[in-house]
């Protein structure tokens, strides 16, 4: 199956949950919110012990959120699955301009530079302005 072909699957399969199981139809983007945050942890776990058996399955779990965040959004009609797309698609063709653009790098530590230059043009104050006080330190 190719990955589109996978993609469309899952919001299928998704559209049906909504629309089919109770369960999924009560949930919000709140009432996810905490789900989510375990499965990001859960793959913190798996990357950390090398388990990629579980790093797929986690992958797929947050990929799972994605789409059900997307589906509530479209069904609040402020935002849908094609708006993530092409937002993230937008944001990594805008912050890599050496790619993308024409400004040239030599390293790994002039694109971080250059980084820093786009996160300040986008109005943070720094690197970690937009970094939430209630994450926790790694």
């Amino acid at each position: 199956m190719q990955p589109d072909q996978a993609f469309n699957r899952l919001l299928q399969i998704m559209d049906d949950l909504r629309e089919k199981c109770p369960w999924d139809r009560k949930q919000t983007m709140l009432s996810l919110r905490q789900l989510s945050i375990e499965e990001l942890y859960e793959l913190a776990d798996a990357i950390t012990d090398e388990d990629y058996k579980g790093i797929k399955e986690e992958l797929g779990d947050l990929l799972l959120h994605i789409v059900f965040y997307a589906k509530i959004g479209s069904e609040k009609q402020q935002f849908n699955i094609t708006d993530v797309i092409n937002g993230v698609c937008e944001k990594l063709i805008a912050r890599h301009p050496h790619i993308y653009g024409d400004v040239k790098v030599e390293n790994e530590d002039e694109v971080k530079q250059n980084w820093e230059k786009l996160k300040m043009r986008e109005g943070k104050e720094s690197v970690l302005s937009g970094v939430l006080k209630a994450c926790p330190p790694w």
